[in-house]
């Protein structure tokens, strides 16, 4: 979206504060008329007025998720991308929801309004598929909680899509991981470190237990490293994987994928 002017954004201020002062007590939403005839009168494009509505629409509210300084340390529990493509919410979301089930591997959760979601299949032929990808590419979605797209016209030919990837039980699961490491690593130490400690008394074994200690800490520490870098790059991954539906989107390629027996039997037909 274009930049706004500091002449105009010193009279969208102006009218900001005039509008403070006049509206009723109570009254805490603007209609989108209203809102459209503001700009109007300070000079602003309504059509990135009417784009800066609709990417804020498609915005979708988040769920509290569990936090914690060991799971705040991982990374983010939801992760998003958002983009004005070509199509009607319509189209747009029955090409993904096309998309979805046979490349993602995601099924079909709850459609409302402009707004679908989806959730991992729980069938055994989904875990074979998470377990060996599709056609070689990597299932980088199937271990979201939800994965929701939020669609929102801007005019008849262009939408603002908002993909939201909901995780936070893959995080609570990596941090899961690292508390039974610490734990296992911590009976080791109380293991190795009761033989060690009759000795300690004569000072034979204070250099022992101290080098037991240093080791104990520093796997753990290298431990925890290793389980915070996996689930960072998994986000990682995640995050290109939703840009990447929005670019097939935006070029117009995200059609309902054809199988291969429906491919034989077309060219089977045409002869």
């Amino acid at each position: 979206m274009a930049d706004i002017p500091r002449t105009a954004l010193e009279r969208v201020l102006a009218r900001a504060s005039e509008l403070q002062t006049t509206t009723p007590e109570g009254a805490e939403s603007v209609s989108e008329e209203r809102l459209l005839e503001i700009a109007k009168e300070v000079g602003l494009d309504l059509a990135h007025v009417r784009q800066a509505i609709a990417e804020e629409r498609a915005r979708l509210p988040m769920a509290e998720t569990e936090s914690g300084p060991m799971l705040d340390s991982l990374g983010p529990a939801s992760l998003g991308a958002q983009r004005t493509v070509p199509g009607t919410p319509d189209d747009i979301l029955r090409r993904l929801d096309a998309w979805m089930p046979r490349m993602e591997s995601l099924s079909t959760r709850r459609r409302i309004g402009d707004r679908q979601s989806w959730e991992p299949r729980h069938d055994p032929f989904g875990n074979f598929l998470r377990s060996f990808g599709v056609g070689g590419r990597r299932l980088d979605l199937v271990r979201v909680d939800q994965m929701t797209a939020s669609v929102t016209a801007v005019d008849t030919t262009r939408s603002v899509v908002r993909l939201d990837a909901e995780i936070a039980g893959m995080r609570r699961t990596q941090r899961n991981q690292a508390v039974a490491l610490m734990a296992l690593l911590v009976l080791l130490w109380g293991v190795a470190a009761v033989p060690v400690v009759f000795l300690v008394s004569t000072g034979a074994g204070t250099g022992i237990l101290a080098g037991i200690s240093a080791f104990v800490g520093g796997a753990g520490f290298l431990a925890w490293r290793a389980l915070r870098r996996a689930y960072r790059n998994s986000v990682d991954r995640m995050h290109l994987r939703l840009e990447q539906l929005l670019d097939e989107l935006e070029q117009d390629r995200l059609r309902e994928p054809q199988n291969l027996l429906q491919k034989v039997v077309g060219q089977i037909t045409a002869r």
